[in-house]
């Protein structure tokens, strides 16, 4: 047995206070459960600040591999609804513009870098992805829009390539979200449209009148043979 002097600060006990509870004032066994745990959580996730990723993690869904191209598939080029992207920080906090890195802990495989001219109130933004191609497209639409909606940026420019995705937001007024004039809003509404939304109007009129689309599409011409060659599971 190995014997080590350790100094604790009493806030330091108060965190222990069950466990020792535990181990009726045992010092030594609480260190060696502590031990233990610690020991678990580093063979399990190879750090503990994977572990302390855990809990955030918890409070998302998860989906088998297929499924989730599938959603990613069919929800490219398509903007969510303006108040949904805010709901990342139901699993991050993000209280600056650097916090935006934390967003690849959602559980996509994506490495987030950000660079700011201001971390509180950014006029340019530059937010670089690396990672799988529908993936990182996915991430950096969530990043654009929810910059639109807090801090007022709008798409600059983006730049697709085969190993990483660059989006640059620039401001188009002054002011937080919510402050800036009609006509900055739109101009950063039809910025995201550009660059992440080119089916976005499209699929909301779908979706609006899907009965009348659906008779539209069927009444076109030789529209059935079309269907029985590209969708041939649906005619089995």
């Amino acid at each position: 047995m190995i014997r080590k002097n350790i100094s604790l600060y009493e806030e330091d006990m108060k965190k222990i206070e069950r466990l020792m509870e535990k181990h009726e004032g045992n010092l030594s066994a609480a260190m060696r459960e502590i031990i233990d745990f610690v020991d678990f959580m580093l063979r399990k996730f190879g750090s503990l600040e994977e572990a302390k990723k855990i809990e955030r993690r918890t409070k998302g869904v998860c989906l088998p591999c297929g499924m989730l191209n599938w959603f990613l598939t069919y929800t490219n080029e398509s903007l969510p609804d303006e108040d949904v992207a805010g709901s990342i920080e139901e699993i991050c906090a993000i209280k600056s513009v650097s916090d935006l890195s934390e967003v690849a802990d959602m559980g996509l495989p994506v490495d987030i870098e950000v660079d700011a001219d201001d971390d509180r109130n950014p006029s340019a933004v530059t937010i670089r992805l690396t990672g799988e191609r529908t993936h990182r497209e996915f991430v950096a639409k969530i990043c654009a829009c929810f910059l639109a909606e807090n801090k007022g940026l709008a798409v600059d420019d983006v730049f697709r390539h085969t190993a990483f995705t660059t989006v640059k937001l620039k401001r188009e007024g002054e002011g937080e979200r919510g402050s800036e004039g009609e006509g900055d809003y739109k101009k950063v509404r039809d910025s995201l449209i550009k660059h992440f939304g080119e089916r976005h109007v499209m699929m909301q009129e779908i979706l609006d009148k899907p009965k009348f689309w659906n008779e539209m599409i069927n009444a076109t011409a030789e529209w059935s043979d079309v269907q029985r060659y590209k969708y041939p599971r649906i005619y089995r």
